[in-house]
């Protein structure tokens, strides 16, 4: 007789465990929220004003090739609720933007210019214009900066270097090898420092809540 097929628990069964592990009583009322789908999708498009607000639009074909990679995956593995129509689609595209915004927070680097500040001085003439007195023969001089060709404009592609990271570390993960991957989630977080000083983090740390709550609403198999 073949056992039963594991199916993943339910968002009443979720929140129970998170209960019993953080020593809620068993006679606490669980939170029942009668259209998941309804709240799902008020946080998600909450979630996603606040993201562009905190960090912007996408800038790199990397996020959103990412970002469907890991959604195909999630509904392949149940992770979320595919719900039936008219609700499915909405809520594919609205997580597909939610994963674009939170990968932006890891790959969103973009081109980095170290030593753009530095720079050589010049000395510019200026010319003595006509009309002038006759004593007005040496030109002005003016003192200007200019970039350092070859070395100011030289630049960093961070976007790359945090996919590779990115990569890594699911490899990592993946095969369970967790000291490689701790290293490498070190070395992307380390990366991405210089880029987290452009982003609102006011509206992030929103963005960050609202999304994990949307994403966790449509958590489990459908029944």
């Amino acid at each position: 007789m073949s056992e039963p097929h594991n199916t993943p628990p339910s968002l009443e069964q979720r929140l129970a465990r998170l209960e019993d592990r953080l020593g809620v009583p068993p006679s606490a009322p669980v939170i029942d929220l009668p259209y998941p789908n309804i709240w799902a999708a008020t946080l998600g498009v909450a979630a996603l004003v606040c993201g562009y607000l905190g960090l912007g639009l996408p800038q790199h074909y990397y996020q959103p090739l990412f970002a469907a990679l890991f959604l195909a995956l999630a509904y392949h593995r149940q992770v979320w609720r595919l719900y039936p129509a008219p609700w499915r689609w909405p809520l594919v595209l609205m997580n597909f933007l939610l994963l674009c915004l939170l990968l932006k927070l890891l790959i969103g680097g973009g081109l980095q210019y170290p030593f753009e500040w530095l720079k050589a001085p010049a000395f510019t003439a200026v010319p003595v214009p006509e009309g002038s007195a006759w004593y007005r023969v040496i030109p002005d001089f003016t003192l200007t900066w200019h970039s350092v060709p070859g070395v100011s404009d030289w630049y960093v592609n961070m976007t790359r270097l945090q996919t590779l990271m990115l990569i890594a570390t699911l490899a990592g993960a993946l095969f369970r090898f967790q000291p490689f991957a701790s290293l490498t989630a070190l070395a992307l977080l380390v990366l991405s420092l210089p880029s987290y000083f452009s982003f609102v983090w006011d509206w992030v740390i929103l963005f960050l809540v609202l999304g994990g709550s949307a994403l966790y609403l449509q958590s489990g198999a459908e029944r």
